[in-house]
């Protein structure tokens, strides 16, 4: 993991000429196009020619957000300059709009940075401000562009500029000011908390520890327990003093100024290598997608997890290499779950989890306001599937989706794994 070798830069001083270019043609869309756009893609795992990004957004105040974009700077073409310095140039452009199904465009703002050689090996944070004076729940599109590759990638992010409650207001930084991007913590990382209201004494933090059941089958019949609010802790963070939090105990950390109300700002601590998966128990639950309740069973009663994993694969495998591609690509489709599913539990175990590990990357996906549409097949086809998830009310994730489960899926879902345990993968484009 790269670790950030923070130099914040502000999107002031821009270059006209490009910019221009840039506001009119890299970002803009026409009416409707969001929501018709294929946006599989992004639950693609990186094939090392796209250029990742990272981006969190800071409500400043009522009328502007300081948005913090974290690149690589390795992934970009460094071209030589006439005084034979290499440079690349990084182009950024944000665009509030009201929604993926009503493209409405609001503020925008856009920058253009370069970077020398020096920096490649480490992370680069730019610092972008953004007048916002739209209330209500609205997206951020940033797109992101390698001027010397030509090549671009576009970022999508609900943003929330609803009250003073709302988890923008909040933010995190590590111990030395760096700012922290992630929505979780690992074992030893360390914390600072800071809000919006500086003349605001004190948060109130409650900590739940609670055991989610993995997803069901998308065939069965599916109901969620009511969420119980009741905390297993509570503690004060000064925000005046701005502490060092270290959360090593596993659950999720909800910071919030006023209790009476749900929203807040809340830090997840998953399991030590999150989402990177290394932790046998968790490789062994994994295999429930693949098995009966018998067999399940059967597997966590034997008291050596190691060999029980090992001899699951070897058995579907038949041969090392084709146990070891096994085994590489279902825990790769268990760890890129994990990178983009992850909400109140491990993206694994949830039901977009579910279906992506055992069917992989759809075609397809559109997304609205309130849902996202995945297609395996051809959009339109009789023969594909679809499979349809509605985004939850939940105050602690904006990435809590649910499946519409219904027996129709019965058939192609056991296919899939029928594929996997005869010692073959399951669409195996990525």
């Amino acid at each position: 993991m790269l670790l950030p070798d923070y130099k914040p830069a502000h999107g002031y001083g821009i270059r006209s000429l490009f910019l221009l270019l840039f506001l009119l043609l890299g970002g803009c869309f026409s009416p409707g196009e969001l929501a018709n756009r294929n946006m599989a893609g992004n639950y693609r795992p990186m094939d090392g020619q796209s250029l990742s990004a990272e981006v969190t957004i800071r409500q400043v105040n009522d009328s502007l957000a300081r948005v913090l974009i974290r690149i690589k700077p390795d992934e970009y073409l460094y071209v030589r300059q006439e005084d034979n310095r290499y440079l690349a140039t990084v182009g950024i452009h944000l665009q509030l709009v009201e929604s993926y199904d009503v493209p409405t465009r609001y503020d925008s703002a856009v920058a253009r940075y370069t970077m020398d050689m020096t920096e490649k090996g480490k992370a680069r944070i730019f610092e972008v401000e953004l007048p916002v004076h739209r209330k209500g729940t609205i997206l951020l599109e940033t797109v992101i562009t390698d001027e010397g590759k030509g090549a671009s990638a576009t970022f999508f992010i609900p943003f929330a500029h609803l009250t003073a409650q709302s988890r923008q207001c909040f933010w995190a930084t590590l111990p030395d000011g760096t700012p922290f991007f992630r929505d979780h913590v690992k074992a030893n990382d360390s914390l600072r908390i800071y809000y919006q209201d500086t003349s605001t004494g004190f948060l109130w933090c409650h900590y739940y520890k609670k055991d989610f059941p993995l997803a069901n089958p998308p065939f069965s019949f599916d109901a969620r327990e009511p969420f119980d609010y009741h905390a297993d802790s509570v503690f004060r963070y000064d925000l005046q003093e701005h502490p060092v939090l270290t959360l090593n105990r596993r659950g999720f950390y909800h910071f919030r100024i006023d209790t009476t109300r749900k929203e807040g700002f809340t830090i997840f601590r998953f399991g030590e290598d999150h989402p990177q998966v290394s932790d046998v128990d968790q490789m062994l639950e994994a295999l429930r997608y693949l098995t009966t309740r018998k067999e399940y069973e059967e597997l966590k009663s034997n008291p050596h997890p190691r060999q029980t994993v090992d001899g699951f694969w070897i058995e579907r495998g038949g041969n090392e290499e084709r146990t070891r591609m096994l085994i590489r690509k279902y825990y790769t489709r268990v760890q890129d779950a994990n990178r983009f599913f992850s909400s109140y539990t491990e993206g694994w175990r949830t039901d977009r989890g579910m279906i992506y590990v055992v069917l992989g990357v759809p075609n397809t996906i559109y997304r609205s306001a309130q849902s996202e549409t995945w297609i395996y097949g051809t959009v339109n086809n009789p023969v594909s599937i679809n499979f349809f998830f509605t985004k939850v009310d939940n105050p602690f994730t904006e990435n809590d989706y649910a499946l519409s489960r219904s027996p129709i899926y019965e058939t192609s879902w056991f296919r899939a794994v029928d594929v996997w345990r005869s010692g073959r993968v399951y669409n195996n484009m990525y």
